[in-house]
């Protein structure tokens, strides 16, 4: 598979002199889920921030899709890596929500048919359709989220970050992120989720890559790396609660590397079976 975003040997100092990465390498092939985990600080974010150009490497240098990431303005990596911003109130700008999701692909010289397309269909995926002339602020914290990632994705770029996208989100609001997640992928979509929520990072990503004091402390798949306890908790990070059981679990014979509850489900019905037969 082709690699959407590379590192190498990425160093970023910010001017007030803190070095907040320090020679990261990485490779993202296209069209996988990654998780961007760690404590506040680590880096995660201005590592995500080089992706689109927001953030200029002090060396090294970031490919996207082999371009170097350097060489373009962050209008013109728009093309290419979607940003939804931690905080919506950064990115909204707009006086209406069609106004907000519309700036976008108008800005990327879209027919007008396509633009009307994506649009509907973005506002649509996020469940604000029916919305369209309201004022974003008349949305809670959530739906403003939502909006943020429509914007995004009404510009169809094939790389897609989320900043902490599941903040502010009641269970509704969760379950249409997962489903919109799931369809992204199914469009070959390459996203990177930034989030302290190990629980959807467990459902939703297939690798995680786990960050401390601006390098990479672990990168490996998903279960591998929450379903190591001993090596996690260094860094602040517990692992899903399920997982947790599960590890409690493993001497009376249950699996370790649970990650969701459907899995401790599965698992425990073998237990069961195995003990009658």
């Amino acid at each position: 598979m082709p690699v959407a975003v590379a590192a190498e040997g990425v160093t970023h100092r910010y001017p007030n002199g803190h070095e907040a990465l320090k020679g990261i390498n990485l490779a993202i092939t296209s069209g996988m889920t990654v998780a961007l985990v760690g404590r506040n600080g680590s880096g995660k974010t201005t590592l995500a921030k080089h992706f689109n150009s927001l953030l200029k490497p002090t060396s090294g240098r970031v490919l996207v899709e082999g371009i170097d990431a350097s060489s373009q303005s962050a209008s013109e990596m728009a093309r290419k890596v979607g940003y939804i911003f931690q905080n919506p109130e950064d990115q909204i700008f707009g006086s209406s929500i069609l106004e907000e999701v519309t700036f976008g692909p108008k800005n990327l010289a879209m027919d007008k048919e396509q633009i009307e397309f994506n649009v509907m269909n973005a506002l649509a995926m996020v469940g604000l359709q029916s919305s369209v002339s309201e004022h974003p602020y008349n949305l809670n914290y959530g739906q403003r989220k939502m909006l943020c990632l429509a914007s995004v994705l009404a510009m169809d770029p094939r790389i897609i970050v989320m900043d902490e996208p599941n903040a502010g989100q009641d269970y509704h609001g969760l379950c249409l992120l997962g489903l919109i997640i799931n369809q992204l992928k199914e469009k070959g979509k390459t996203i990177i989720v930034i989030s302290h929520d190990m629980e959807f990072i467990a459902r939703h990503c297939e690798r995680t890559i786990l960050m401390s004091d601006g390098e990479i402390a672990k990168d490996d798949s998903t279960r591998n790396v929450l379903s190591d306890q001993s090596k996690l908790r260094p860094y602040g990070i517990r692992p899903p609660q399920v997982t947790r059981l599960a590890i409690s679990l493993s001497d009376h014979g249950v699996r370790h590397d649970l990650i969701t509850v459907e899995e401790m489900v599965e698992e425990l019905i073998k237990q069961s079976r195995r003990k009658v037969s």
